[in-house]
């Protein structure tokens, strides 16, 4: 029974003892009983116009703007953006781009050059915190299951749902570290498990308990400051609005590059880190090339046999390259007809019922599947903005530079849950 429900019944009761006083005297029962029924009353009374109050307190704070800058500024921003989607808004998080547009360095510019920057006025707005590296949706994989982003199926019809081409950092997984380490690779292991009946004497060599051996290699993990960055006019920048729907839009593109090519090429020198390319242990397999992509086919089924008879082996998807992938698609059979979805077909590519995710920092012909779980990046500083103009060009013509740093590690687990597929060369197998 609710507060308004309980004083009802009170001033009921209160009404029938006042009409039983009228015709007569009350008993004591009826004395104790009115006495308190005062109190009681009273007492509602005043709760029920307390809580009337709050609830009118609360209806004004949430007609208030969730998203101006004093209500959230404290709350940790947010990547998590594709290029050209819609600005998520979510309560007490933001865009990539707005993160950067209410901070303290950004506003203090704006209230500084409040009618824009004039022609050769010094920009340096600083370095921004905007996020971590889980909010650009690196590692994203699932949105119909647990390995990518696989649309159910579909009846015939005509298909107008948006997917997008799934790269590399749909594939990997993500965490966090402090800083450098030393880790343990593991390039084999031989699994010995098995059922031991009890020991019927101290030589009884059946009852002795297996052990599973692992071969491997020490590797070093290391932050690396991933940066890439655009130049604006000073118009755009001192533009907050538009400054970071463009943000929000153009470093998606800029920045997802640079890890991509990192991820899979970097060599391990000259202060790069070492990518999946370049690592000892990721397993090989070579194919020799022919008319169409069949051989290519072929080589990647024995690729996935390779992976599944490793103890635990999974193979979440094949990455190649674009022009692989149009090749795919572009098989036919003997009367001319594709052997996959055709022009007029929809829904995601496979490889053997793997997804086939692409990049475009393969080289056309070589294709790496496996268990992408296994490549890491672990964010170490998270990712932040830089905005300056200290350069004589810029300085005359009006122009901003604007970078995107993030500061990561790259670790790869058990390189030989992966394997690269590509053509033999020459005295190659």
């Amino acid at each position: 029974m609710n507060l308004k429900a309980q004083l009802d019944a009170a001033l009921k009761r209160a009404k029938e003892l006042n009409e039983i006083a009228t015709k007569g005297d009350l008993t004591d029962e009826q004395i104790t009983e009115a006495t308190t029924l005062a109190k009681t009353i009273e007492d509602l009374r005043a709760k029920i116009k307390a809580a009337t109050d709050a609830a009118a307190l609360i209806s004004g704070l949430a007609e208030e703007d969730g998203d101006a800058p004093e209500d959230d500024e404290d709350d940790e921003p947010s990547f998590g953006q594709k290029a050209g989607a819609p600005a998520p808004r979510r309560k007490g998080r933001d865009t990539f781009g707005h993160a950067y547009t209410k901070s303290e360095q950004y506003k203090a510019f704006r209230k500084a050059h409040p009618s824009g920057v004039g022609e050769g006025s010094p920009v340096d707005i600083g370095r921004v915190k905007v996020g971590r590296l889980e909010d650009m949706n690196i590692g994203r994989k699932a949105l119909t299951t647990g390995t990518a982003r696989i649309q159910p199926t579909r009846g015939p019809m005509v298909d107008m749902v948006d997917r997008e081409n799934l790269t590399i950092l749909d594939l990997i997984s993500t965490g966090t570290a402090d800083g450098a380490f030393e880790y343990v690779q593991v390039t084999g292991v031989e699994r010995n498990a098995a059922v031991v009946p009890e020991a019927t004497s101290a030589t009884d060599s059946a009852a002795v308990k297996p052990v599973s051996n692992m071969t491997t290699q020490l590797a070093d993990a290391k932050p690396y400051t991933y940066a890439d960055g655009y130049e604006v006019t000073n118009q755009l920048l001192a533009d907050a609005p538009a400054f970071a729907s463009y943000m929000d839009a153009e470093l998606a593109y800029s920045l997802d590059y640079v890890i991509e090519d990192k991820l899979l090429n970097g060599t391990g020198t000259n202060g790069q880190p070492r990518g999946l390319l370049h690592t000892a242990g990721v397993q090989e397999l070579t194919y020799t090339p022919g008319t169409d992509a069949m051989n290519q086919v072929k080589a990647i089924r024995q690729a996935i046999t390779k992976i599944l008879t490793l103890p635990g082996g999974q193979v979440t998807a094949a990455l190649m390259a674009p022009e692989d992938d149009e090749a795919w698609d572009l098989m036919q059979d003997a009367n001319d007809r594709f052997f996959g979805q055709g022009p007029f077909g929809s829904g995601p590519g496979t490889a053997w019922g793997r997804t086939r995710a692409l990049s475009q920092r393969l080289t056309p012909g070589t294709v790496i599947l496996g268990d992408w779980r296994q490549l890491q990046l672990l964010d170490v500083e998270g990712l932040s903005i830089l905005a300056f103009n200290q350069h004589k060009d810029f300085a005359q013509r009006n122009m901003t530079y604007v970078r995107a740093e993030l500061r990561a590690m790259q670790v790869l687990w058990k390189p030989n849950r992966l394997i690269v597929v590509k053509p033999a060369t020459e005295g190659g197998a």
